[in-house]
């Protein structure tokens, strides 16, 4: 990740840190403020914005590679070049909710009321040249989208299987590191955990790749049928001991 002239008009915050540091910085300048936020996830996996700062500490050399891999899918350069959101200003999920709870607008719609979510906090990094912000911010409005497609829960253990999908999608090693990570944390109390992730990785590696598709073509599609389709079976409810 490359950029000549970071605004300085950036506001002073941990993300917009991380990609000044990832920008600018040393390479040892990106394991710390990692190893930092990885710390702070681990204390508190509800703490999601040390996930964003951990992805982009780790995965700013890989940028290019994941880049490239995002526009070698079909959709990758259309997608780039008209930078849509999945947001509430540009998606109308009072319309989503209305869909049948089979179709993938339905679900999304539904999972997001579940779970009291809003892809609106996900937003372009402050600082991040234009590529890098938008591919930034697709990955993050569509992770939900990922879990309602994989049928990953919310709760920490699906966390940590939908993170080694990623990876296996993306090949960024920011994924890598917190499904490994968390593997071991929660491993010690559950040791189905490493299962479960081991698992999430190769689902990833069976599926179609999915971070370039155009999800608001598919709103009104099956939800089983898009499934089929990406390559992706639904994960089975697993009692985890």
């Amino acid at each position: 990740m490359q950029a000549s002239d970071p605004s300085s008009s950036v506001p002073a915050t941990p993300e917009a840190e991380a990609v000044r540091v990832a920008l600018t910085g040393r390479r040892v300048d990106r394991l710390r403020i990692a190893t930092r936020a990885l710390g702070r996830l681990v204390r508190d996996p509800e703490d999601t914005s040390q996930v964003f700062v951990l992805y982009v500490a780790l995965n700013a050399e890989a940028f290019p590679a994941v880049l490239s891999k995002f526009l070698a899918q079909p959709e990758g350069p259309a997608l780039m070049r008209d930078k849509p959101a999945i947001d509430s200003s540009s998606v109308d999920f009072a319309a989503l909710a209305a869909l049948p709870s089979t179709t993938l607008g339905g679900a999304f719609a539904r999972h997001l009321q579940r779970n009291g979510l809003s892809p609106d906090v996900f937003q372009r990094p402050p600082g991040a040249p234009p590529e890098a912000a938008y591919l930034a911010q697709r990955l993050r409005q569509s992770h939900d989208l990922w879990h309602v497609v994989t049928g990953y829960g919310t709760d920490v253990i699906d966390e940590l299987a939908l993170q080694a999908f990623t990876y296996a999608q993306i090949r960024a090693p920011g994924p890598l590191v917190v499904s490994l990570a968390g593997a071991l944390r929660w491993g010690i109390t559950n040791p189905g955990v490493l299962r479960r992730v081991l698992e999430g990785y190769r689902r990833g590696q069976k599926a179609k790749p999915m971070s370039a598709l155009r999800w608001e073509a598919h709103w009104s599609d099956n939800l089983d049928m898009l499934r089929q389709s990406l390559g992706v079976l639904p994960a089975r409810v697993a009692a985890m001991s």
